[in-house]
């Protein structure tokens, strides 16, 4: 097991690289049908994206964006919300594939200059990069909610979306503040996630803790809020969905991620918000080293994410918290291998 009063850089560390491996080890498996999920990959998982190696995709994107943009804003919520709007502004004019189109409508609402740009929807943007919000402000609840709201209705103004966003945030910043050293029980784990006053949400969070009570609760979990075609990107979905994956293999990293991806449907997604809450468990260096080797994307490769980290933490003075230029290249090389996937699905094994 490992030491659960992580020094508060690993806490970072953690999170930041448990988002990024999550999502390459998903990546490849996006859109498949867990049958198929089992069928091209019948042994331990590992990236397979681009050469036997892995890439990232949005779900670590915006997570470097809100680390740069805590990083230029301190304590202010407003700072934040325009350092991170101008990142993701640039960031679409990179061309990224595989764009959820309720963040693809709200950054064009940004570029036309709106006030107010966020789209009602409940999409799982704004889950997949919270947990550094939840880590940064674990002692202080109060700008934890105020540093939520913005990221989350900077594109998704629908109130079921800012309830899972801060579902994870909350998780995140109780490990890393140190009061869930040890799995937590279900009942403490509904208090943190319940929320208040929507009912819908409240019932997703009643389930996650009914099923975490469960001998079986992870596989009923997956029938129930997946299905055939797995787990959607819908909040009410994937993130409880992530929440149990964590929960069940609180210790286990790659337990985790493997539960993530086998499960099908958005896989990446789901793989980088359990691995965030993962990451911050155990720390940087119970994640697979093999994981972390093998991922070889950059700008955001795993130096620079450390280098983020190591700034969260109070150190690293000159860590860069710009815009990189080399992300317009990379999302070319990005959108040609996402193509190249969709030629090879065309192939056996179906499923």
């Amino acid at each position: 097991m490992p030491d659960p009063q992580l020094p508060v850089f690993e806490k970072f560390a953690g999170c930041l690289l448990g988002t990024a491996v999550g999502d390459s080890v998903g990546l490849p498996f996006e859109g498949l049908s867990p049958r198929r999920v089992s069928r091209m990959a019948p042994g331990p998982l590992k990236q397979t994206f681009c050469l036997g190696r892995g890439m990232v995709s949005d779900d670590t994107d915006h997570t470097v964006f809100v680390a740069q943009s805590l990083l230029v804003a301190g304590e202010s919520p407003e700072r934040f919300r325009r350092a991170l709007q101008w990142r993701l502004r640039f960031w679409l004019a990179c061309l990224p594939a595989g764009i959820g189109l309720a963040t693809l409508r709200s950054i064009l609402r940004m570029w036309c200059g709106l006030r107010h740009p966020g789209v009602y929807s409940a999409g799982n943007g704004p889950a997949m990069r919270c947990a550094l919000i939840g880590v940064r402000f674990c002692h202080d609840s109060a700008a934890r909610t105020r540093f939520l709201e913005e990221s989350t209705v900077l594109t998704h103004t629908d109130p079921k979306a800012l309830l899972a966003a801060s579902a994870i945030g909350e998780i995140a910043a109780r490990l890393a503040s140190g009061e869930w050293s040890e799995r937590p029980d279900a009942d403490s784990l509904f208090a943190a996630i319940r929320g208040g006053g929507h009912s819908e949400w409240e019932e997703v969070a009643a389930g996650v803790r009914d099923f975490c009570r469960s001998g079986d609760g992870f596989e009923r979990a997956a029938a129930h809020w997946g299905g055939r075609r797995g787990i959607s990107g819908y909040a009410l979905r994937s993130v409880p969905f992530a929440i149990l994956a964590w929960y069940r293999h609180f210790w286990d990293f790659r337990a985790t991620i493997e539960a993530c991806v086998r499960g099908g449907g958005d896989t990446d997604t789901n793989a980088a918000i359990a691995g965030a809450l993962a990451g911050v468990t155990v720390g940087p260096e119970e994640i697979p080293h093999e994981w972390i080797g093998r991922l070889v994307d950059f700008p955001h490769s795993p130096g620079y994410l450390r280098s983020l980290a190591e700034g969260l933490a109070g150190g690293g003075a000159g860590v860069r918290t710009g815009f990189s230029p080399w992300l317009f290249p990379r999302g070319i090389l990005f959108t040609t291998l996402v193509l190249a996937h969709g030629f090879r699905r065309m192939l056996p094994p179906y499923g």
